[in-house]
């Protein structure tokens, strides 16, 4: 009687934990709590990232689908989402998986206690089967200073209606300007670097340019004056102006050299005739049909010494770069 009542227990409990298709250790991992939500931290503070942790445990043959994190948080702010990957224990049937994530959140509530309870989705054959976890709550830590009680309770201050405004005083930012002039400082020695020796050049070649101008319309002036009675004094000053103007492109004493010596600098008979003629009106006070078209053919003679010291500056960055060079150039006039 004894064994048959043995038998007999054993036989129910097998009926009752030994279904086909489920083990005992599938029985106990199911019988656990299967979805489980909860706050990883007992305290937040207000903008301060804090984590709340889900998992799901579920037979391997499921499908889940976790909590969307564009509406099932609110009124939290999901920061980062970090999904594990998932784990599965048992064979066949009787698997049983476990998925898992951990969700960053912010929250800017003020209320003392707060509380969050998402869900999840079991996808099925027609539809989705919803569960949710269960209510878990946080607490908020605050830095305001604690209100009185009643008793010592100061009066409610009252809100100004008019106020002044204040002037404040303007302080200048230093980094600001020295950040600035280092830039530009550094911007001006790149472009000098890379461009420098162009835009010299093309500085002087401008300054050159100015100078003939001017020499040109002062010259002309004194062509377009002279007559019999300021012959003298203004072909005089026509002659000064003409070696000065000569010497300076040519780097060569004009102003100390006699006619003669002009001469043969030029190597022109023309010049040198016209240089002649020159002579006469400083120094007889003479005055003929031939002295203008002379005065004219001296300022061709420096537009074309103008025109030599533009191709050197051209050539070789300076005005005077091949005066030591042999040359077999002239000034005549052609």
């Amino acid at each position: 009687m004894i064994y048959i009542h043995r038998t007999i227990i054993l036989l129910a409990f097998l009926l009752v934990f030994g279904q086909p298709g489920v083990s005992l250790a599938q029985n106990r991992s199911l019988r656990q709590v299967p979805l489980q939500g909860y706050f990883l931290a007992d305290s937040i503070e207000i903008g301060r990232p804090f984590q709340y942790s889900l998992t799901y445990r579920h037979p391997a043959i499921k499908d889940v689908l976790f909590p969307d994190t564009a509406q099932h948080f609110s009124p939290y702010q999901v920061e980062k989402v970090v999904v594990f990957p998932t784990q599965t224990t048992g064979t066949g049937a009787m698997a049983v998986s476990r998925d898992s994530a951990v969700y960053t959140l912010i929250s800017f509530e003020t209320d003392t206690i707060q509380r969050l309870k998402v869900p999840i989705r079991i996808i099925g054959d027609a539809d989705c089967t919803t569960f949710w976890s269960r209510v878990d709550s946080v607490f908020l830590r605050s830095k305001l200073p604690l209100a009185k009680s009643d008793s010592v309770r100061l009066p409610t201050p009252k809100l100004a209606t008019e106020t002044d405004l204040a002037t404040l005083q303007q302080q200048f930012n230093y980094l600001a300007l020295a950040t600035g002039f280092s830039l530009a400082g550094f911007v001006a020695f790149l472009v000098y670097a890379l461009f420098g020796r162009t835009i010299s050049r093309q500085w002087r070649l401008y300054q050159l340019n100015r100078q003939h101008l001017r020499f040109l319309n002062e010259y002309n002036r004194f062509c377009r004056n002279i007559n019999s009675y300021t012959a003298s004094e203004t072909a005089n000053q026509a002659i000064v102006l003409w070696k000065v103007y000569l010497e300076r492109l040519d780097s060569l004493p004009y102003t100390s050299m006699t006619t003669p010596e002009l001469a043969e600098q030029m190597a022109d008979d023309r010049v040198t005739d016209a240089l002649r003629e020159a002579d006469r009106m400083i120094y007889g006070g003479s005055f003929s049909p031939q002295s203008q078209p002379a005065l004219r053919l001296l300022g061709e003679v420096a537009t074309q010494t103008y025109r030599r010291a533009q191709a050197r500056l051209q050539r070789y960055g300076n005005a005077n770069g091949a005066m030591n060079e042999p040359s077999t150039e002239t000034s005549s006039i052609a």
